[in-house]
């Protein structure tokens, strides 16, 4: 038993390792892969940043700045003249003119009154607020850092980008930079969709050293964020999730994303081409089939053991119970043998009487050695009968008669009642057998002075014999172990009548191998009636 314990416990051990190395497995491998997508995730913030920073923006500020009207000296009016669109797009050529789709307004900052215009007018606060940034802006763009300036705003939870560069630069008072004044747009964030697109359009973002050429962008998921938390582009052939890392756009290319992040995440289905094996399969279903199997292997292992364990003690008790009814008769035996040899008898009548009991007890020694060779040869499938036709009420007659001495020392009587045509296919020695351990039963477990009815007749192609008896009766829910091997009711088991626990064992078995059946039921007039059928001559074994 601490065998098969210790063995579950081992298999569980083995499963939880072998678990534990196949998710180990499996977080090195989403390591690797959110590594990669790390690293598309880079080239393409690099990439969207330089097209969308030089191609749009920077070719978009550079039009803007050649088309402002210049400021007339004195003039406070051209303070507030902002180039139109049509004068921007005539600065570009067809290649750059798609830039214009990013500008929503056009503004012009004069640096030395702070005041801002614009083509289409901003809210108060908000156009407050970024004149104090532009105000900032302009000292910057003085000192000649950058092409340009993107100033990214939050105008009631709602991301505003504006990029600026300098007209020109102002003239220095007392060595020092005096502020530019700024010209530029407000970037149009839901047109950047276009620019995106052509970013995961023209290479693959992954180097086909790493994927050997097989994953392409279609295998990504990408995800634009700005700073509000607006989702602004969005790849559509995956869904986002699996392996996948989230990038902030940072101050690449002066800033034009800044604020802003990607969310980039690499389908599961490219891992074979990116990690040896692809991505392994969890384990787990299949250890916990094998730890259950072992659970009932080990179950069933205790279960077998326990009754091998109680099989072999009802053996032993078997052991015991036969040696004890062995003792018996023989112990009787050589007692009235003894007095015979000794001439201890004082007439014939004792000398007749010692013989009858050395007689009797010979028949009941030679009856239980029957029934333990016979039990024997069915534990070992050795058991072979001849079946034949034979008259089975001659055969009940002899045995009852034969049985009827030792019912008398018990204090029994003997009925027997025979009708119709029992002529049965059976093995004579077989049905004795059976009616001695059915009359034997009824004689050792019934009171003294009772009356053992034993009853044949033929019905429906069988022959039915009953032996019945004035005992206790089996209880109902006895009725079936009682034809077990080694069982005894349990009331008897404390008794003090003696007995081996195979004799009806032994009857169902002879009575099966002749191709019938036998119960117990309750007797109307109170005991226990044994009822066993066999075919009747002329029917199927």
């Amino acid at each position: 038993m601490i065998l098969l314990v210790a063995g579950l416990v081992l298999a569980g051990v083995l499963a939880w390792q072998a678990a534990d190395a196949a998710r180990s497995h499996q977080d090195a491998t989403a390591a690797v892969l959110r590594d990669y997508a790390g690293l598309a995730g880079t080239e393409f913030v690099r990439r969207s940043s330089a097209l969308v920073g030089y191609e749009g923006c920077f070719r978009l500020v550079t039009a803007i700045r050649q088309a402002t009207p210049p400021l007339s000296p004195g003039s406070a009016a051209a303070r507030d003249q902002v180039a139109t669109q049509d004068e921007v797009a005539a600065r570009l050529d067809a290649n750059t003119r798609r830039a214009l789709d990013l500008a929503t307004r056009y503004l012009r900052f004069h640096a030395a009154s702070g005041r801002l215009a614009a083509t289409d007018p901003l809210p108060e606060a908000l156009s407050q607020k970024l004149a104090g940034r532009l105000g900032e802006a302009s000292g910057r763009s003085a000192s000649g850092r950058g092409a340009f300036t993107t100033i990214q705003l939050n105008d009631e939870g709602t991301a505003r980008a504006f990029v600026v560069a300098p007209i020109e630069a102002a003239p220095a008072r007392g060595g020092e930079s005096a502020p530019a004044d700024l010209v530029g747009f407000e970037l149009n964030l839901d047109a950047l969709t276009p620019w995106f697109q052509q970013v995961l359009q023209r290479a693959p973002l992954l180097p086909p050293s790493i994927s050997h050429g097989k994953v392409g962008n279609d295998r990504l998921t990408v995800e634009v964020v700005d700073a509000s938390g607006r989702t602004r582009f969005r790849s559509g052939a995956l869904t986002y999730g699996g392996f996948g890392e989230e990038i902030p756009f940072g101050d690449a290319y002066d800033g034009v994303f800044e604020g802003m992040r990607l969310r980039v995440s690499l389908n599961a289905a490219a891992a074979p081409a990116l990690v040896i094996g692809g991505l392994p399969r969890s384990r787990l279903p299949q250890l916990l089939v094998l730890l259950v199997v072992a659970a009932g292997l080990t179950a069933a292992g205790l279960v077998l053991l326990r009754r091998e364990r109680a099989v072999a003690a009802m053996r032993t008790e078997f052991v015991s119970r036969v040696s004890h009814e062995l003792r018996t008769p023989l112990t009787q035996i050589r007692m009235f043998s003894e007095t015979l040899l000794l001439d201890r008898v004082r007439t014939d009548g004792e000398r007749r009487r010692a013989l009858q009991i050395i007689d009797d007890e010979a028949r009941r020694l030679g009856h239980l050695v029957e029934n333990v060779l016979q039990f024997a040869r069915g534990e070992r499938g050795a058991l072979q009968l001849d079946l034949q036709r034979r008259d089975l009420g001659a055969l009940i007659r002899e045995t009852v008669e034969g049985f009827e001495p030792m019912a008398r020392r018990a204090g029994a009587a003997v009925e027997s009642r025979f009708t119709g045509d029992l002529t049965a296919r059976l093995d004579t020695g077989a049905l004795r057998q059976v009616l001695l351990n059915l009359l034997d039963n009824a004689v050792k477990y019934g009171p003294e002075g009772q009356r053992i009815r034993v009853e044949a007749e033929r019905l429906d192609g069988v022959c039915r014999i009953r032996v019945e008896d004035q005992g206790p009766g089996i209880p109902a829910g006895e009725r079936d172990r009682i034809w077990e091997p080694f069982q005894r009711l349990r009331r008897e088991e404390t008794a003090a009548v003696a007995g081996t626990g195979i004799g009806l064992s032994v009857v169902r078995e002879l009575t099966d191998l002749q191709g019938g059946r036998c119960w117990v039921e309750e007797r109307p007039e109170g005991g226990a009636r044994f009822v066993v059928e066999l075919p009747a001559a002329g029917t199927d074994a």
